[in-house]
C-alpha cells in the first residue's frame, strides 16, 4: 500500500467558526480550550507545558491545554505590561 503524503498546510487545519469552551482547573493548574463539540482526539506534546488536541483522521485541532498555567499567565502579564 502506498502511503500518501499531504503538503504541511494540508495536515493540520484550523478550527473555523466553532464555539471555544475554557476551563482552568485551579488545583491541577491546567488551562483546558476546546473548539467546537468533543470528539475522539490525539495528543501532541508542543514542549513547554503545551498540548495540541486533534483529529487524527480530520486532522483538525479540537483544543489545546496549558500545563502550569498560573506560571504563563504570570509571565504573559509580565509581557504585556512591559510593552506600555
Amino acid at each position: 500500500m502506498e502511503k500518501v503524503i499531504k503538503k504541511k498546510e494540508e495536515i493540520v487545519k484550523i478550527p473555523n467558526n466553532k464555539t471555544v469552551k475554557s476551563n482552568y482547573d485551579k488545583k491541577a493548574d491546567v488551562l483546558y480550550v476546546s473548539f467546537g463539540k468533543p470528539e475522539s482526539s490525539e495528543t501532541l506534546d508542543m514542549g513547554e507545558d503545551l498540548l495540541i488536541r486533534f483529529n487524527p483522521v480530520s486532522g483538525a485541532i479540537t483544543g489545546f491545554t496549558i500545563l502550569n498555567f498560573s506560571l504563563a499567565r504570570k509571565d504573559m502579564e509580565e509581557q504585556i505590561l512591559s510593552r506600555n
